[in-house]
């Protein structure tokens, strides 16, 4: 289990030993996390599901609204398309600003070997 900076993990979530939690996500108690968890995103369940993006968090860090519209372009892009992963890919490089924190949420995606939470 991999869990990066800033993210938060409420009380009684059972992970997956292999599974990787992003930057700046939050993750609702008595969640099973079964796969990764995008950076900048909220999940919660059993099955864990995504509810958008942790946008009172990164705002709280200081994100500025235009890195925060940029990510919920990703994230609807990712999560809210009919597109493939292989697809949004190809899309979000060709169409995403390259903020550093777009980056780091594509490259997260891209890298998953267990495979995203949805």
């Amino acid at each position: 289990m991999k869990i990066d900076d800033f993210a938060i993990i409420s009380g009684l979530c059972a992970i997956h030993q292999f599974a990787r939690i992003g930057r700046y996500s939050f993750i609702g108690g008595c969640s099973r996390v079964p796969k990764d968890v995008p950076p900048y995103v909220k999940a919660v369940g059993n099955p864990i599901k995504l509810f958008g993006l942790n946008s009172i968090g990164l705002a709280r860090h200081g994100f500025t609204p235009e890195v925060l519209a940029e990510l919920k372009r990703a994230y609807r892009l990712f999560f809210r398309s009919e597109l493939n992963i292989t697809q949004a890919l190809e899309q979000a490089r060709s169409e995403l600003k390259p903020h550093p924190q777009v980056q780091a949420f594509v490259d997260f995606i891209e890298a998953s070997q267990r495979g995203i939470v949805v």
